[in-house]
């Protein structure tokens, strides 16, 4: 079923099912969502609005134009996504243990977010921001983090051996999580 430019909140009335759905131009506000089946829909240009949505399954699922806006989204496989048009950005959203693996992410913007054990693994992140994002034990591994603007986020560890940095923005502070494989002993 296709819906167009709807707003789904806890008074209207909702889907029976959350799978095989095309959603376009949607807002989907105050709803808890968490385990629900997301696969095989798409979703574009819409906005999730205050929604639980952890540990929704999102096999094939299309985020094209998506926005996340004080939601939870706690172990979301986003590698499980359809690649196509994969477009989200994120702002004091609450992405603990959520993974994206092999997505194209250039300019993504994560404003605000708990990113605690995130994974990032073989991604593009070109030009993307974390903005004041926790990414305490988020793992980096094989992107491309050319021109990420890292400054005002807090507890980066990473690897640069592990990831291409041309570029990227850390603020001086981060010094220690960027040598940590190092075993230096840094004083201030």
């Amino acid at each position: 079923m296709d819906y167009y430019n709807q707003t789904f909140d806890p008074k209207g009335e909702l889907p029976d099912s959350w799978h095989g759905h095309d959603f376009e131009k949607c807002a989907f506000q105050k709803l808890d969502l968490s385990g629900a089946v997301f696969a095989k829909s798409n979703f574009i240009n819409c906005q999730f609005e205050e929604c639980n949505l952890s540990k929704i399954n999102v096999g094939n699922t299309k985020f094209d134009e998506v926005n996340f806006v004080k939601c939870r989204l706690v172990q979301v496989d986003f590698g499980h996504c359809n690649p196509f048009g994969f477009s989200v950005g994120f702002g004091h959203c609450n992405l603990d243990f959520a993974v994206f693996l092999n997505r194209n992410m250039k300019k993504t913007r994560f404003d605000t977010c708990s990113l605690k054990e995130a994974h990032f693994l073989k991604c593009d992140l070109t030009g993307a921001v974390f903005q004041e994002c926790d990414l305490e034990l988020a793992k980096f591994g094989e992107n491309n983090l050319t021109q990420v603007d890292f400054t005002s986020s807090y507890n980066i560890r990473l690897n640069p051996d592990d990831n291409k940095l041309k570029k990227a923005k850390f603020s001086l502070r981060h010094l220690p999580g960027l040598l940590s494989k190092y075993e230096l002993d840094i004083k201030s």
